[in-house]
C-alpha cells in the first residue's frame, strides 16, 4: 500500500456459518485442510479469491465485462492483448483478527493476541486509519485481557475451551473492543454490545494453539443409493472456519486500466470503489455451499 494517492477501503469479513477456504487434498489427518498463512500458520483467506467472490456477486461474467465499463475496469477482461485490461480493485489477504473460542461463561469468546493486534495495528496505519488503539503488550501465559462488564469472567478467571488464564481488565482491550464493535457491527448496537462483552486478547502461544486446534473437523461420507450405506472409501474429513471468525483485509483502488494497460481517465478510482466496495454485502466464500457453508457478511470501512 505504498501510494498515498490510491483510493483505501478496510474490508471485515464475518463469518456467519463455517467456511471452508481450502488448498486441496491435505497430507495430514486432514483430509482438506483450510488454507492457513506460511510462517503464522493462522487461517487466511487470499485476496485472489476474496476478488473472485466479489465479482462473481456481481454478475461479472466475460461477457458482461466486456458490455459494462465498470465491471470491465473494476475485475478486468482477458484476451487479445490489444482487448484486454487488468483489474483495477486491488484486494489484499484477509488475516485473521478474532477466533471464537468456546467459553465456561459467555458461551463463547472472540479471541486474539498481542500480536494479531500488533499485525492489524500496522495493516491499518498503511491504509490510513487514524486514532488507532494502542498496541497491546505481551502478555504472560497465564493472563487473558478483557474490557470491562465481560460476560467471560468466573471469580476473576476465564475458562477457554481447556485451558484457564487469570482475568485482567485491561484499557487497551477496551479501546480495541470497542473499535471492531464499531467497523464490524456499526449496524447494530446490540451485536457491538455482544462483541464487546466476549473480546478477550490471550496470550501468542495460546491463539497459536486456538489457531490449531480451534478449527471445526467435518467428517463426510457418501451414501450409496442402493444399499444405504457408505460407499468403500468414500469417507473424508473437512476443515473449516467457525461460524463467528473475523478476518480483515484491505481493498484499493490506485488507476483504472483500459487496453494494452493505459490509464483510463473516463473513470475515477473513487467511482469504482463506491459501486463496488461501499455497502454491507453476503458473500459465498470457499466450497461446501450446498451443505451451507461459506456465508461470510463483508463489511466495508472508508479510510
Amino acid at each position: 500500500m505504498p501510494n498515498n494517492h490510491a483510493i483505501r477501503r478496510i474490508y471485515w469479513l464475518h463469518a456467519l456459518t463455517p467456511t471452508h477456504a481450502g488448498v486441496g487434498r491435505g497430507l495430514g489427518y486432514i483430509d482438506l485442510p483450510i488454507d492457513r498463512e506460511k510462517v503464522t500458520n493462522w487461517p487466511i483467506i487470499r485476496g485472489s479469491a476474496f476478488k473472485g467472490v466479489l465479482a462473481d456477486y456481481f454478475g461479472a461474467t466475460d461477457e458482461r465485462r466486456k458490455k459494462d465499463e465498470l465491471l470491465r475496469a473494476a475485475f478486468g477482461v482477458t484476451g487479445a492483448e490489444e482487448e484486454s485490461n487488468s483489474g483495477s480493485l486491488v484486494p489484499t489477504d484477509a488475516r485473521l483478527v478474532c477466533l471464537p473460542i468456546r467459553s465456561f461463561r459467555g458461551t463463547f469468546a472472540w479471541c486474539t493476541s498481542p500480536l494479531a493486534l500488533t499485525v492489524l495495528r500496522r495493516m491499518l496505519q498503511l491504509a490510513g486509519v487514524a486514532h488507532l488503539p494502542d498496541a497491546p503488550t505481551p502478555l504472560e501465559e497465564t493472563k487473558a485481557h478483557h474490557p470491562k462488564s465481560s460476560a467471560l469472567v468466573e471469580s476473576k478467571k476465564v475458562y477457554l475451551e481447556e485451558l484457564d488464564f487469570d482475568g485482567v481488565e485491561c484499557p487497551v482491550a477496551q479501546s480495541w473492543a470497542e473499535k471492531i464493535a464499531a467497523w464490524v457491527f456499526g449496524s447494530s448496537q446490540e451485536w457491538q454490545q455482544h462483541f464487546q462483552k466476549r473480546f478477550a486478547i490471550v496470550p501468542d502461544v495460546a491463539f497459536d494453539y486456538f489457531c490449531q486446534t480451534g478449527t471445526e473437523v467435518h467428517t463426510r461420507v457418501r451414501i450409496n443409493d442402493e444399499t444405504k450405506t457408505v460407499v468403500e472409501g468414500a469417507l473424508w474429513t473437512e476443515e473449516s472456519l467457525p461460524a463467528e471468525t473475523l478476518l480483515a483485509g484491505v481493498i484499493q483502488c490506485e488507476r483504472v486500466f483500459q487496453q494494452n494497460g493505459k490509464s483510463q481517465n473516463s473513470i475515477e478510482p473513487a467511482r469504482l470503489m463506491d459501486h463496488f466496495a461501499k455497502e454491507e454485502l453476503v458473500l459465498q466464500i470457499g466450497g461446501k455451499a450446498t451443505v451451507g457453508r461459506g456465508q461470510m457478511r463483508c463489511v466495508f470501512v472508508s479510510v
